[in-house]
Parts: structure tokens; C-alpha cells; sequence
């Protein structure tokens, strides 16, 4: 959280952009192959046809859209401790955030 007066980082007058303009713009510069990401066009490829596969699989239509309540559910933390999303819930909302880990 930034104080009052704390600059943003972007010209003053510039429009924030949209999570969706951010992300496009992650896009191109991911796809461009340059740095700092350096994705060579062979992994580009793989990525665009797993989307494209799991597009056609249909498989979208079953994920929680907008609004749904995900259900309750259980998993391993960082500490390899079983926690439940029941339990976490009596303290507020959570965020779930998968990571894949190191490549």
C-alpha cells in the first residue's frame, strides 16, 4: 500500500491499464522470444496447442466462473501440513495460489 503523495510509477495523467491490458502486453513480450524471458518459438508452440487442446476438450465449461463459491477442499501447504479451506475461512477470504515450481 502506497502512502499519499508516494509516486506510482507512471506518468502523471497516464490511465492505469486493465489487468487485461497487462496481460496482453505479457503476452507479446513473452512471445517475442526476447529478453528477459528468452522462450525459444518451439515452446511457444507447445504452450498454443495444450491451450488449444484444452479448449477443445471442453473441459472450460466445468471451471468456476465469476461469482461461483469454490468448494471446500483440502491440500498441503508449503510445510507439507494438510489444511482446509473450512478452517481458513474462519480467520476471512483466501487466495489459493499454485506453484509450479522451478523449471
Amino acid at each position: 500500500m502506497r502512502n499519499r503523495g508516494q509516486s506510482s510509477g507512471r506518468p502523471k495523467g497516464e490511465p492505469v491499464s486493465t489487468l487485461q491490458q497487462r496481460l496482453d502486453e505479457f503476452k507479446k513480450t513473452f512471445e517475442s522470444g526476447a529478453p528477459p524471458y528468452n522462450a525459444p518459438h518451439e515452446a511457444i508452440e507447445k504452450m498454443h496447442r495444450a491451450t488449444a487442446e484444452l479448449k477443445a476438450s471442453g473441459i472450460a465449461s466445468c471451471a468456476l466462473k465469476v461469482g461461483d463459491r469454490a468448494p471446500a477442499f483440502s491440500l498441503l501447504n508449503q510445510d507439507h501440513v494438510q489444511i482446509s479451506s473450512e478452517a481458513l475461512l474462519l480467520h476471512g477470504p483466501i487466495v489459493v495460489s499454485f506453484f509450479r515450481g522451478h523449471w
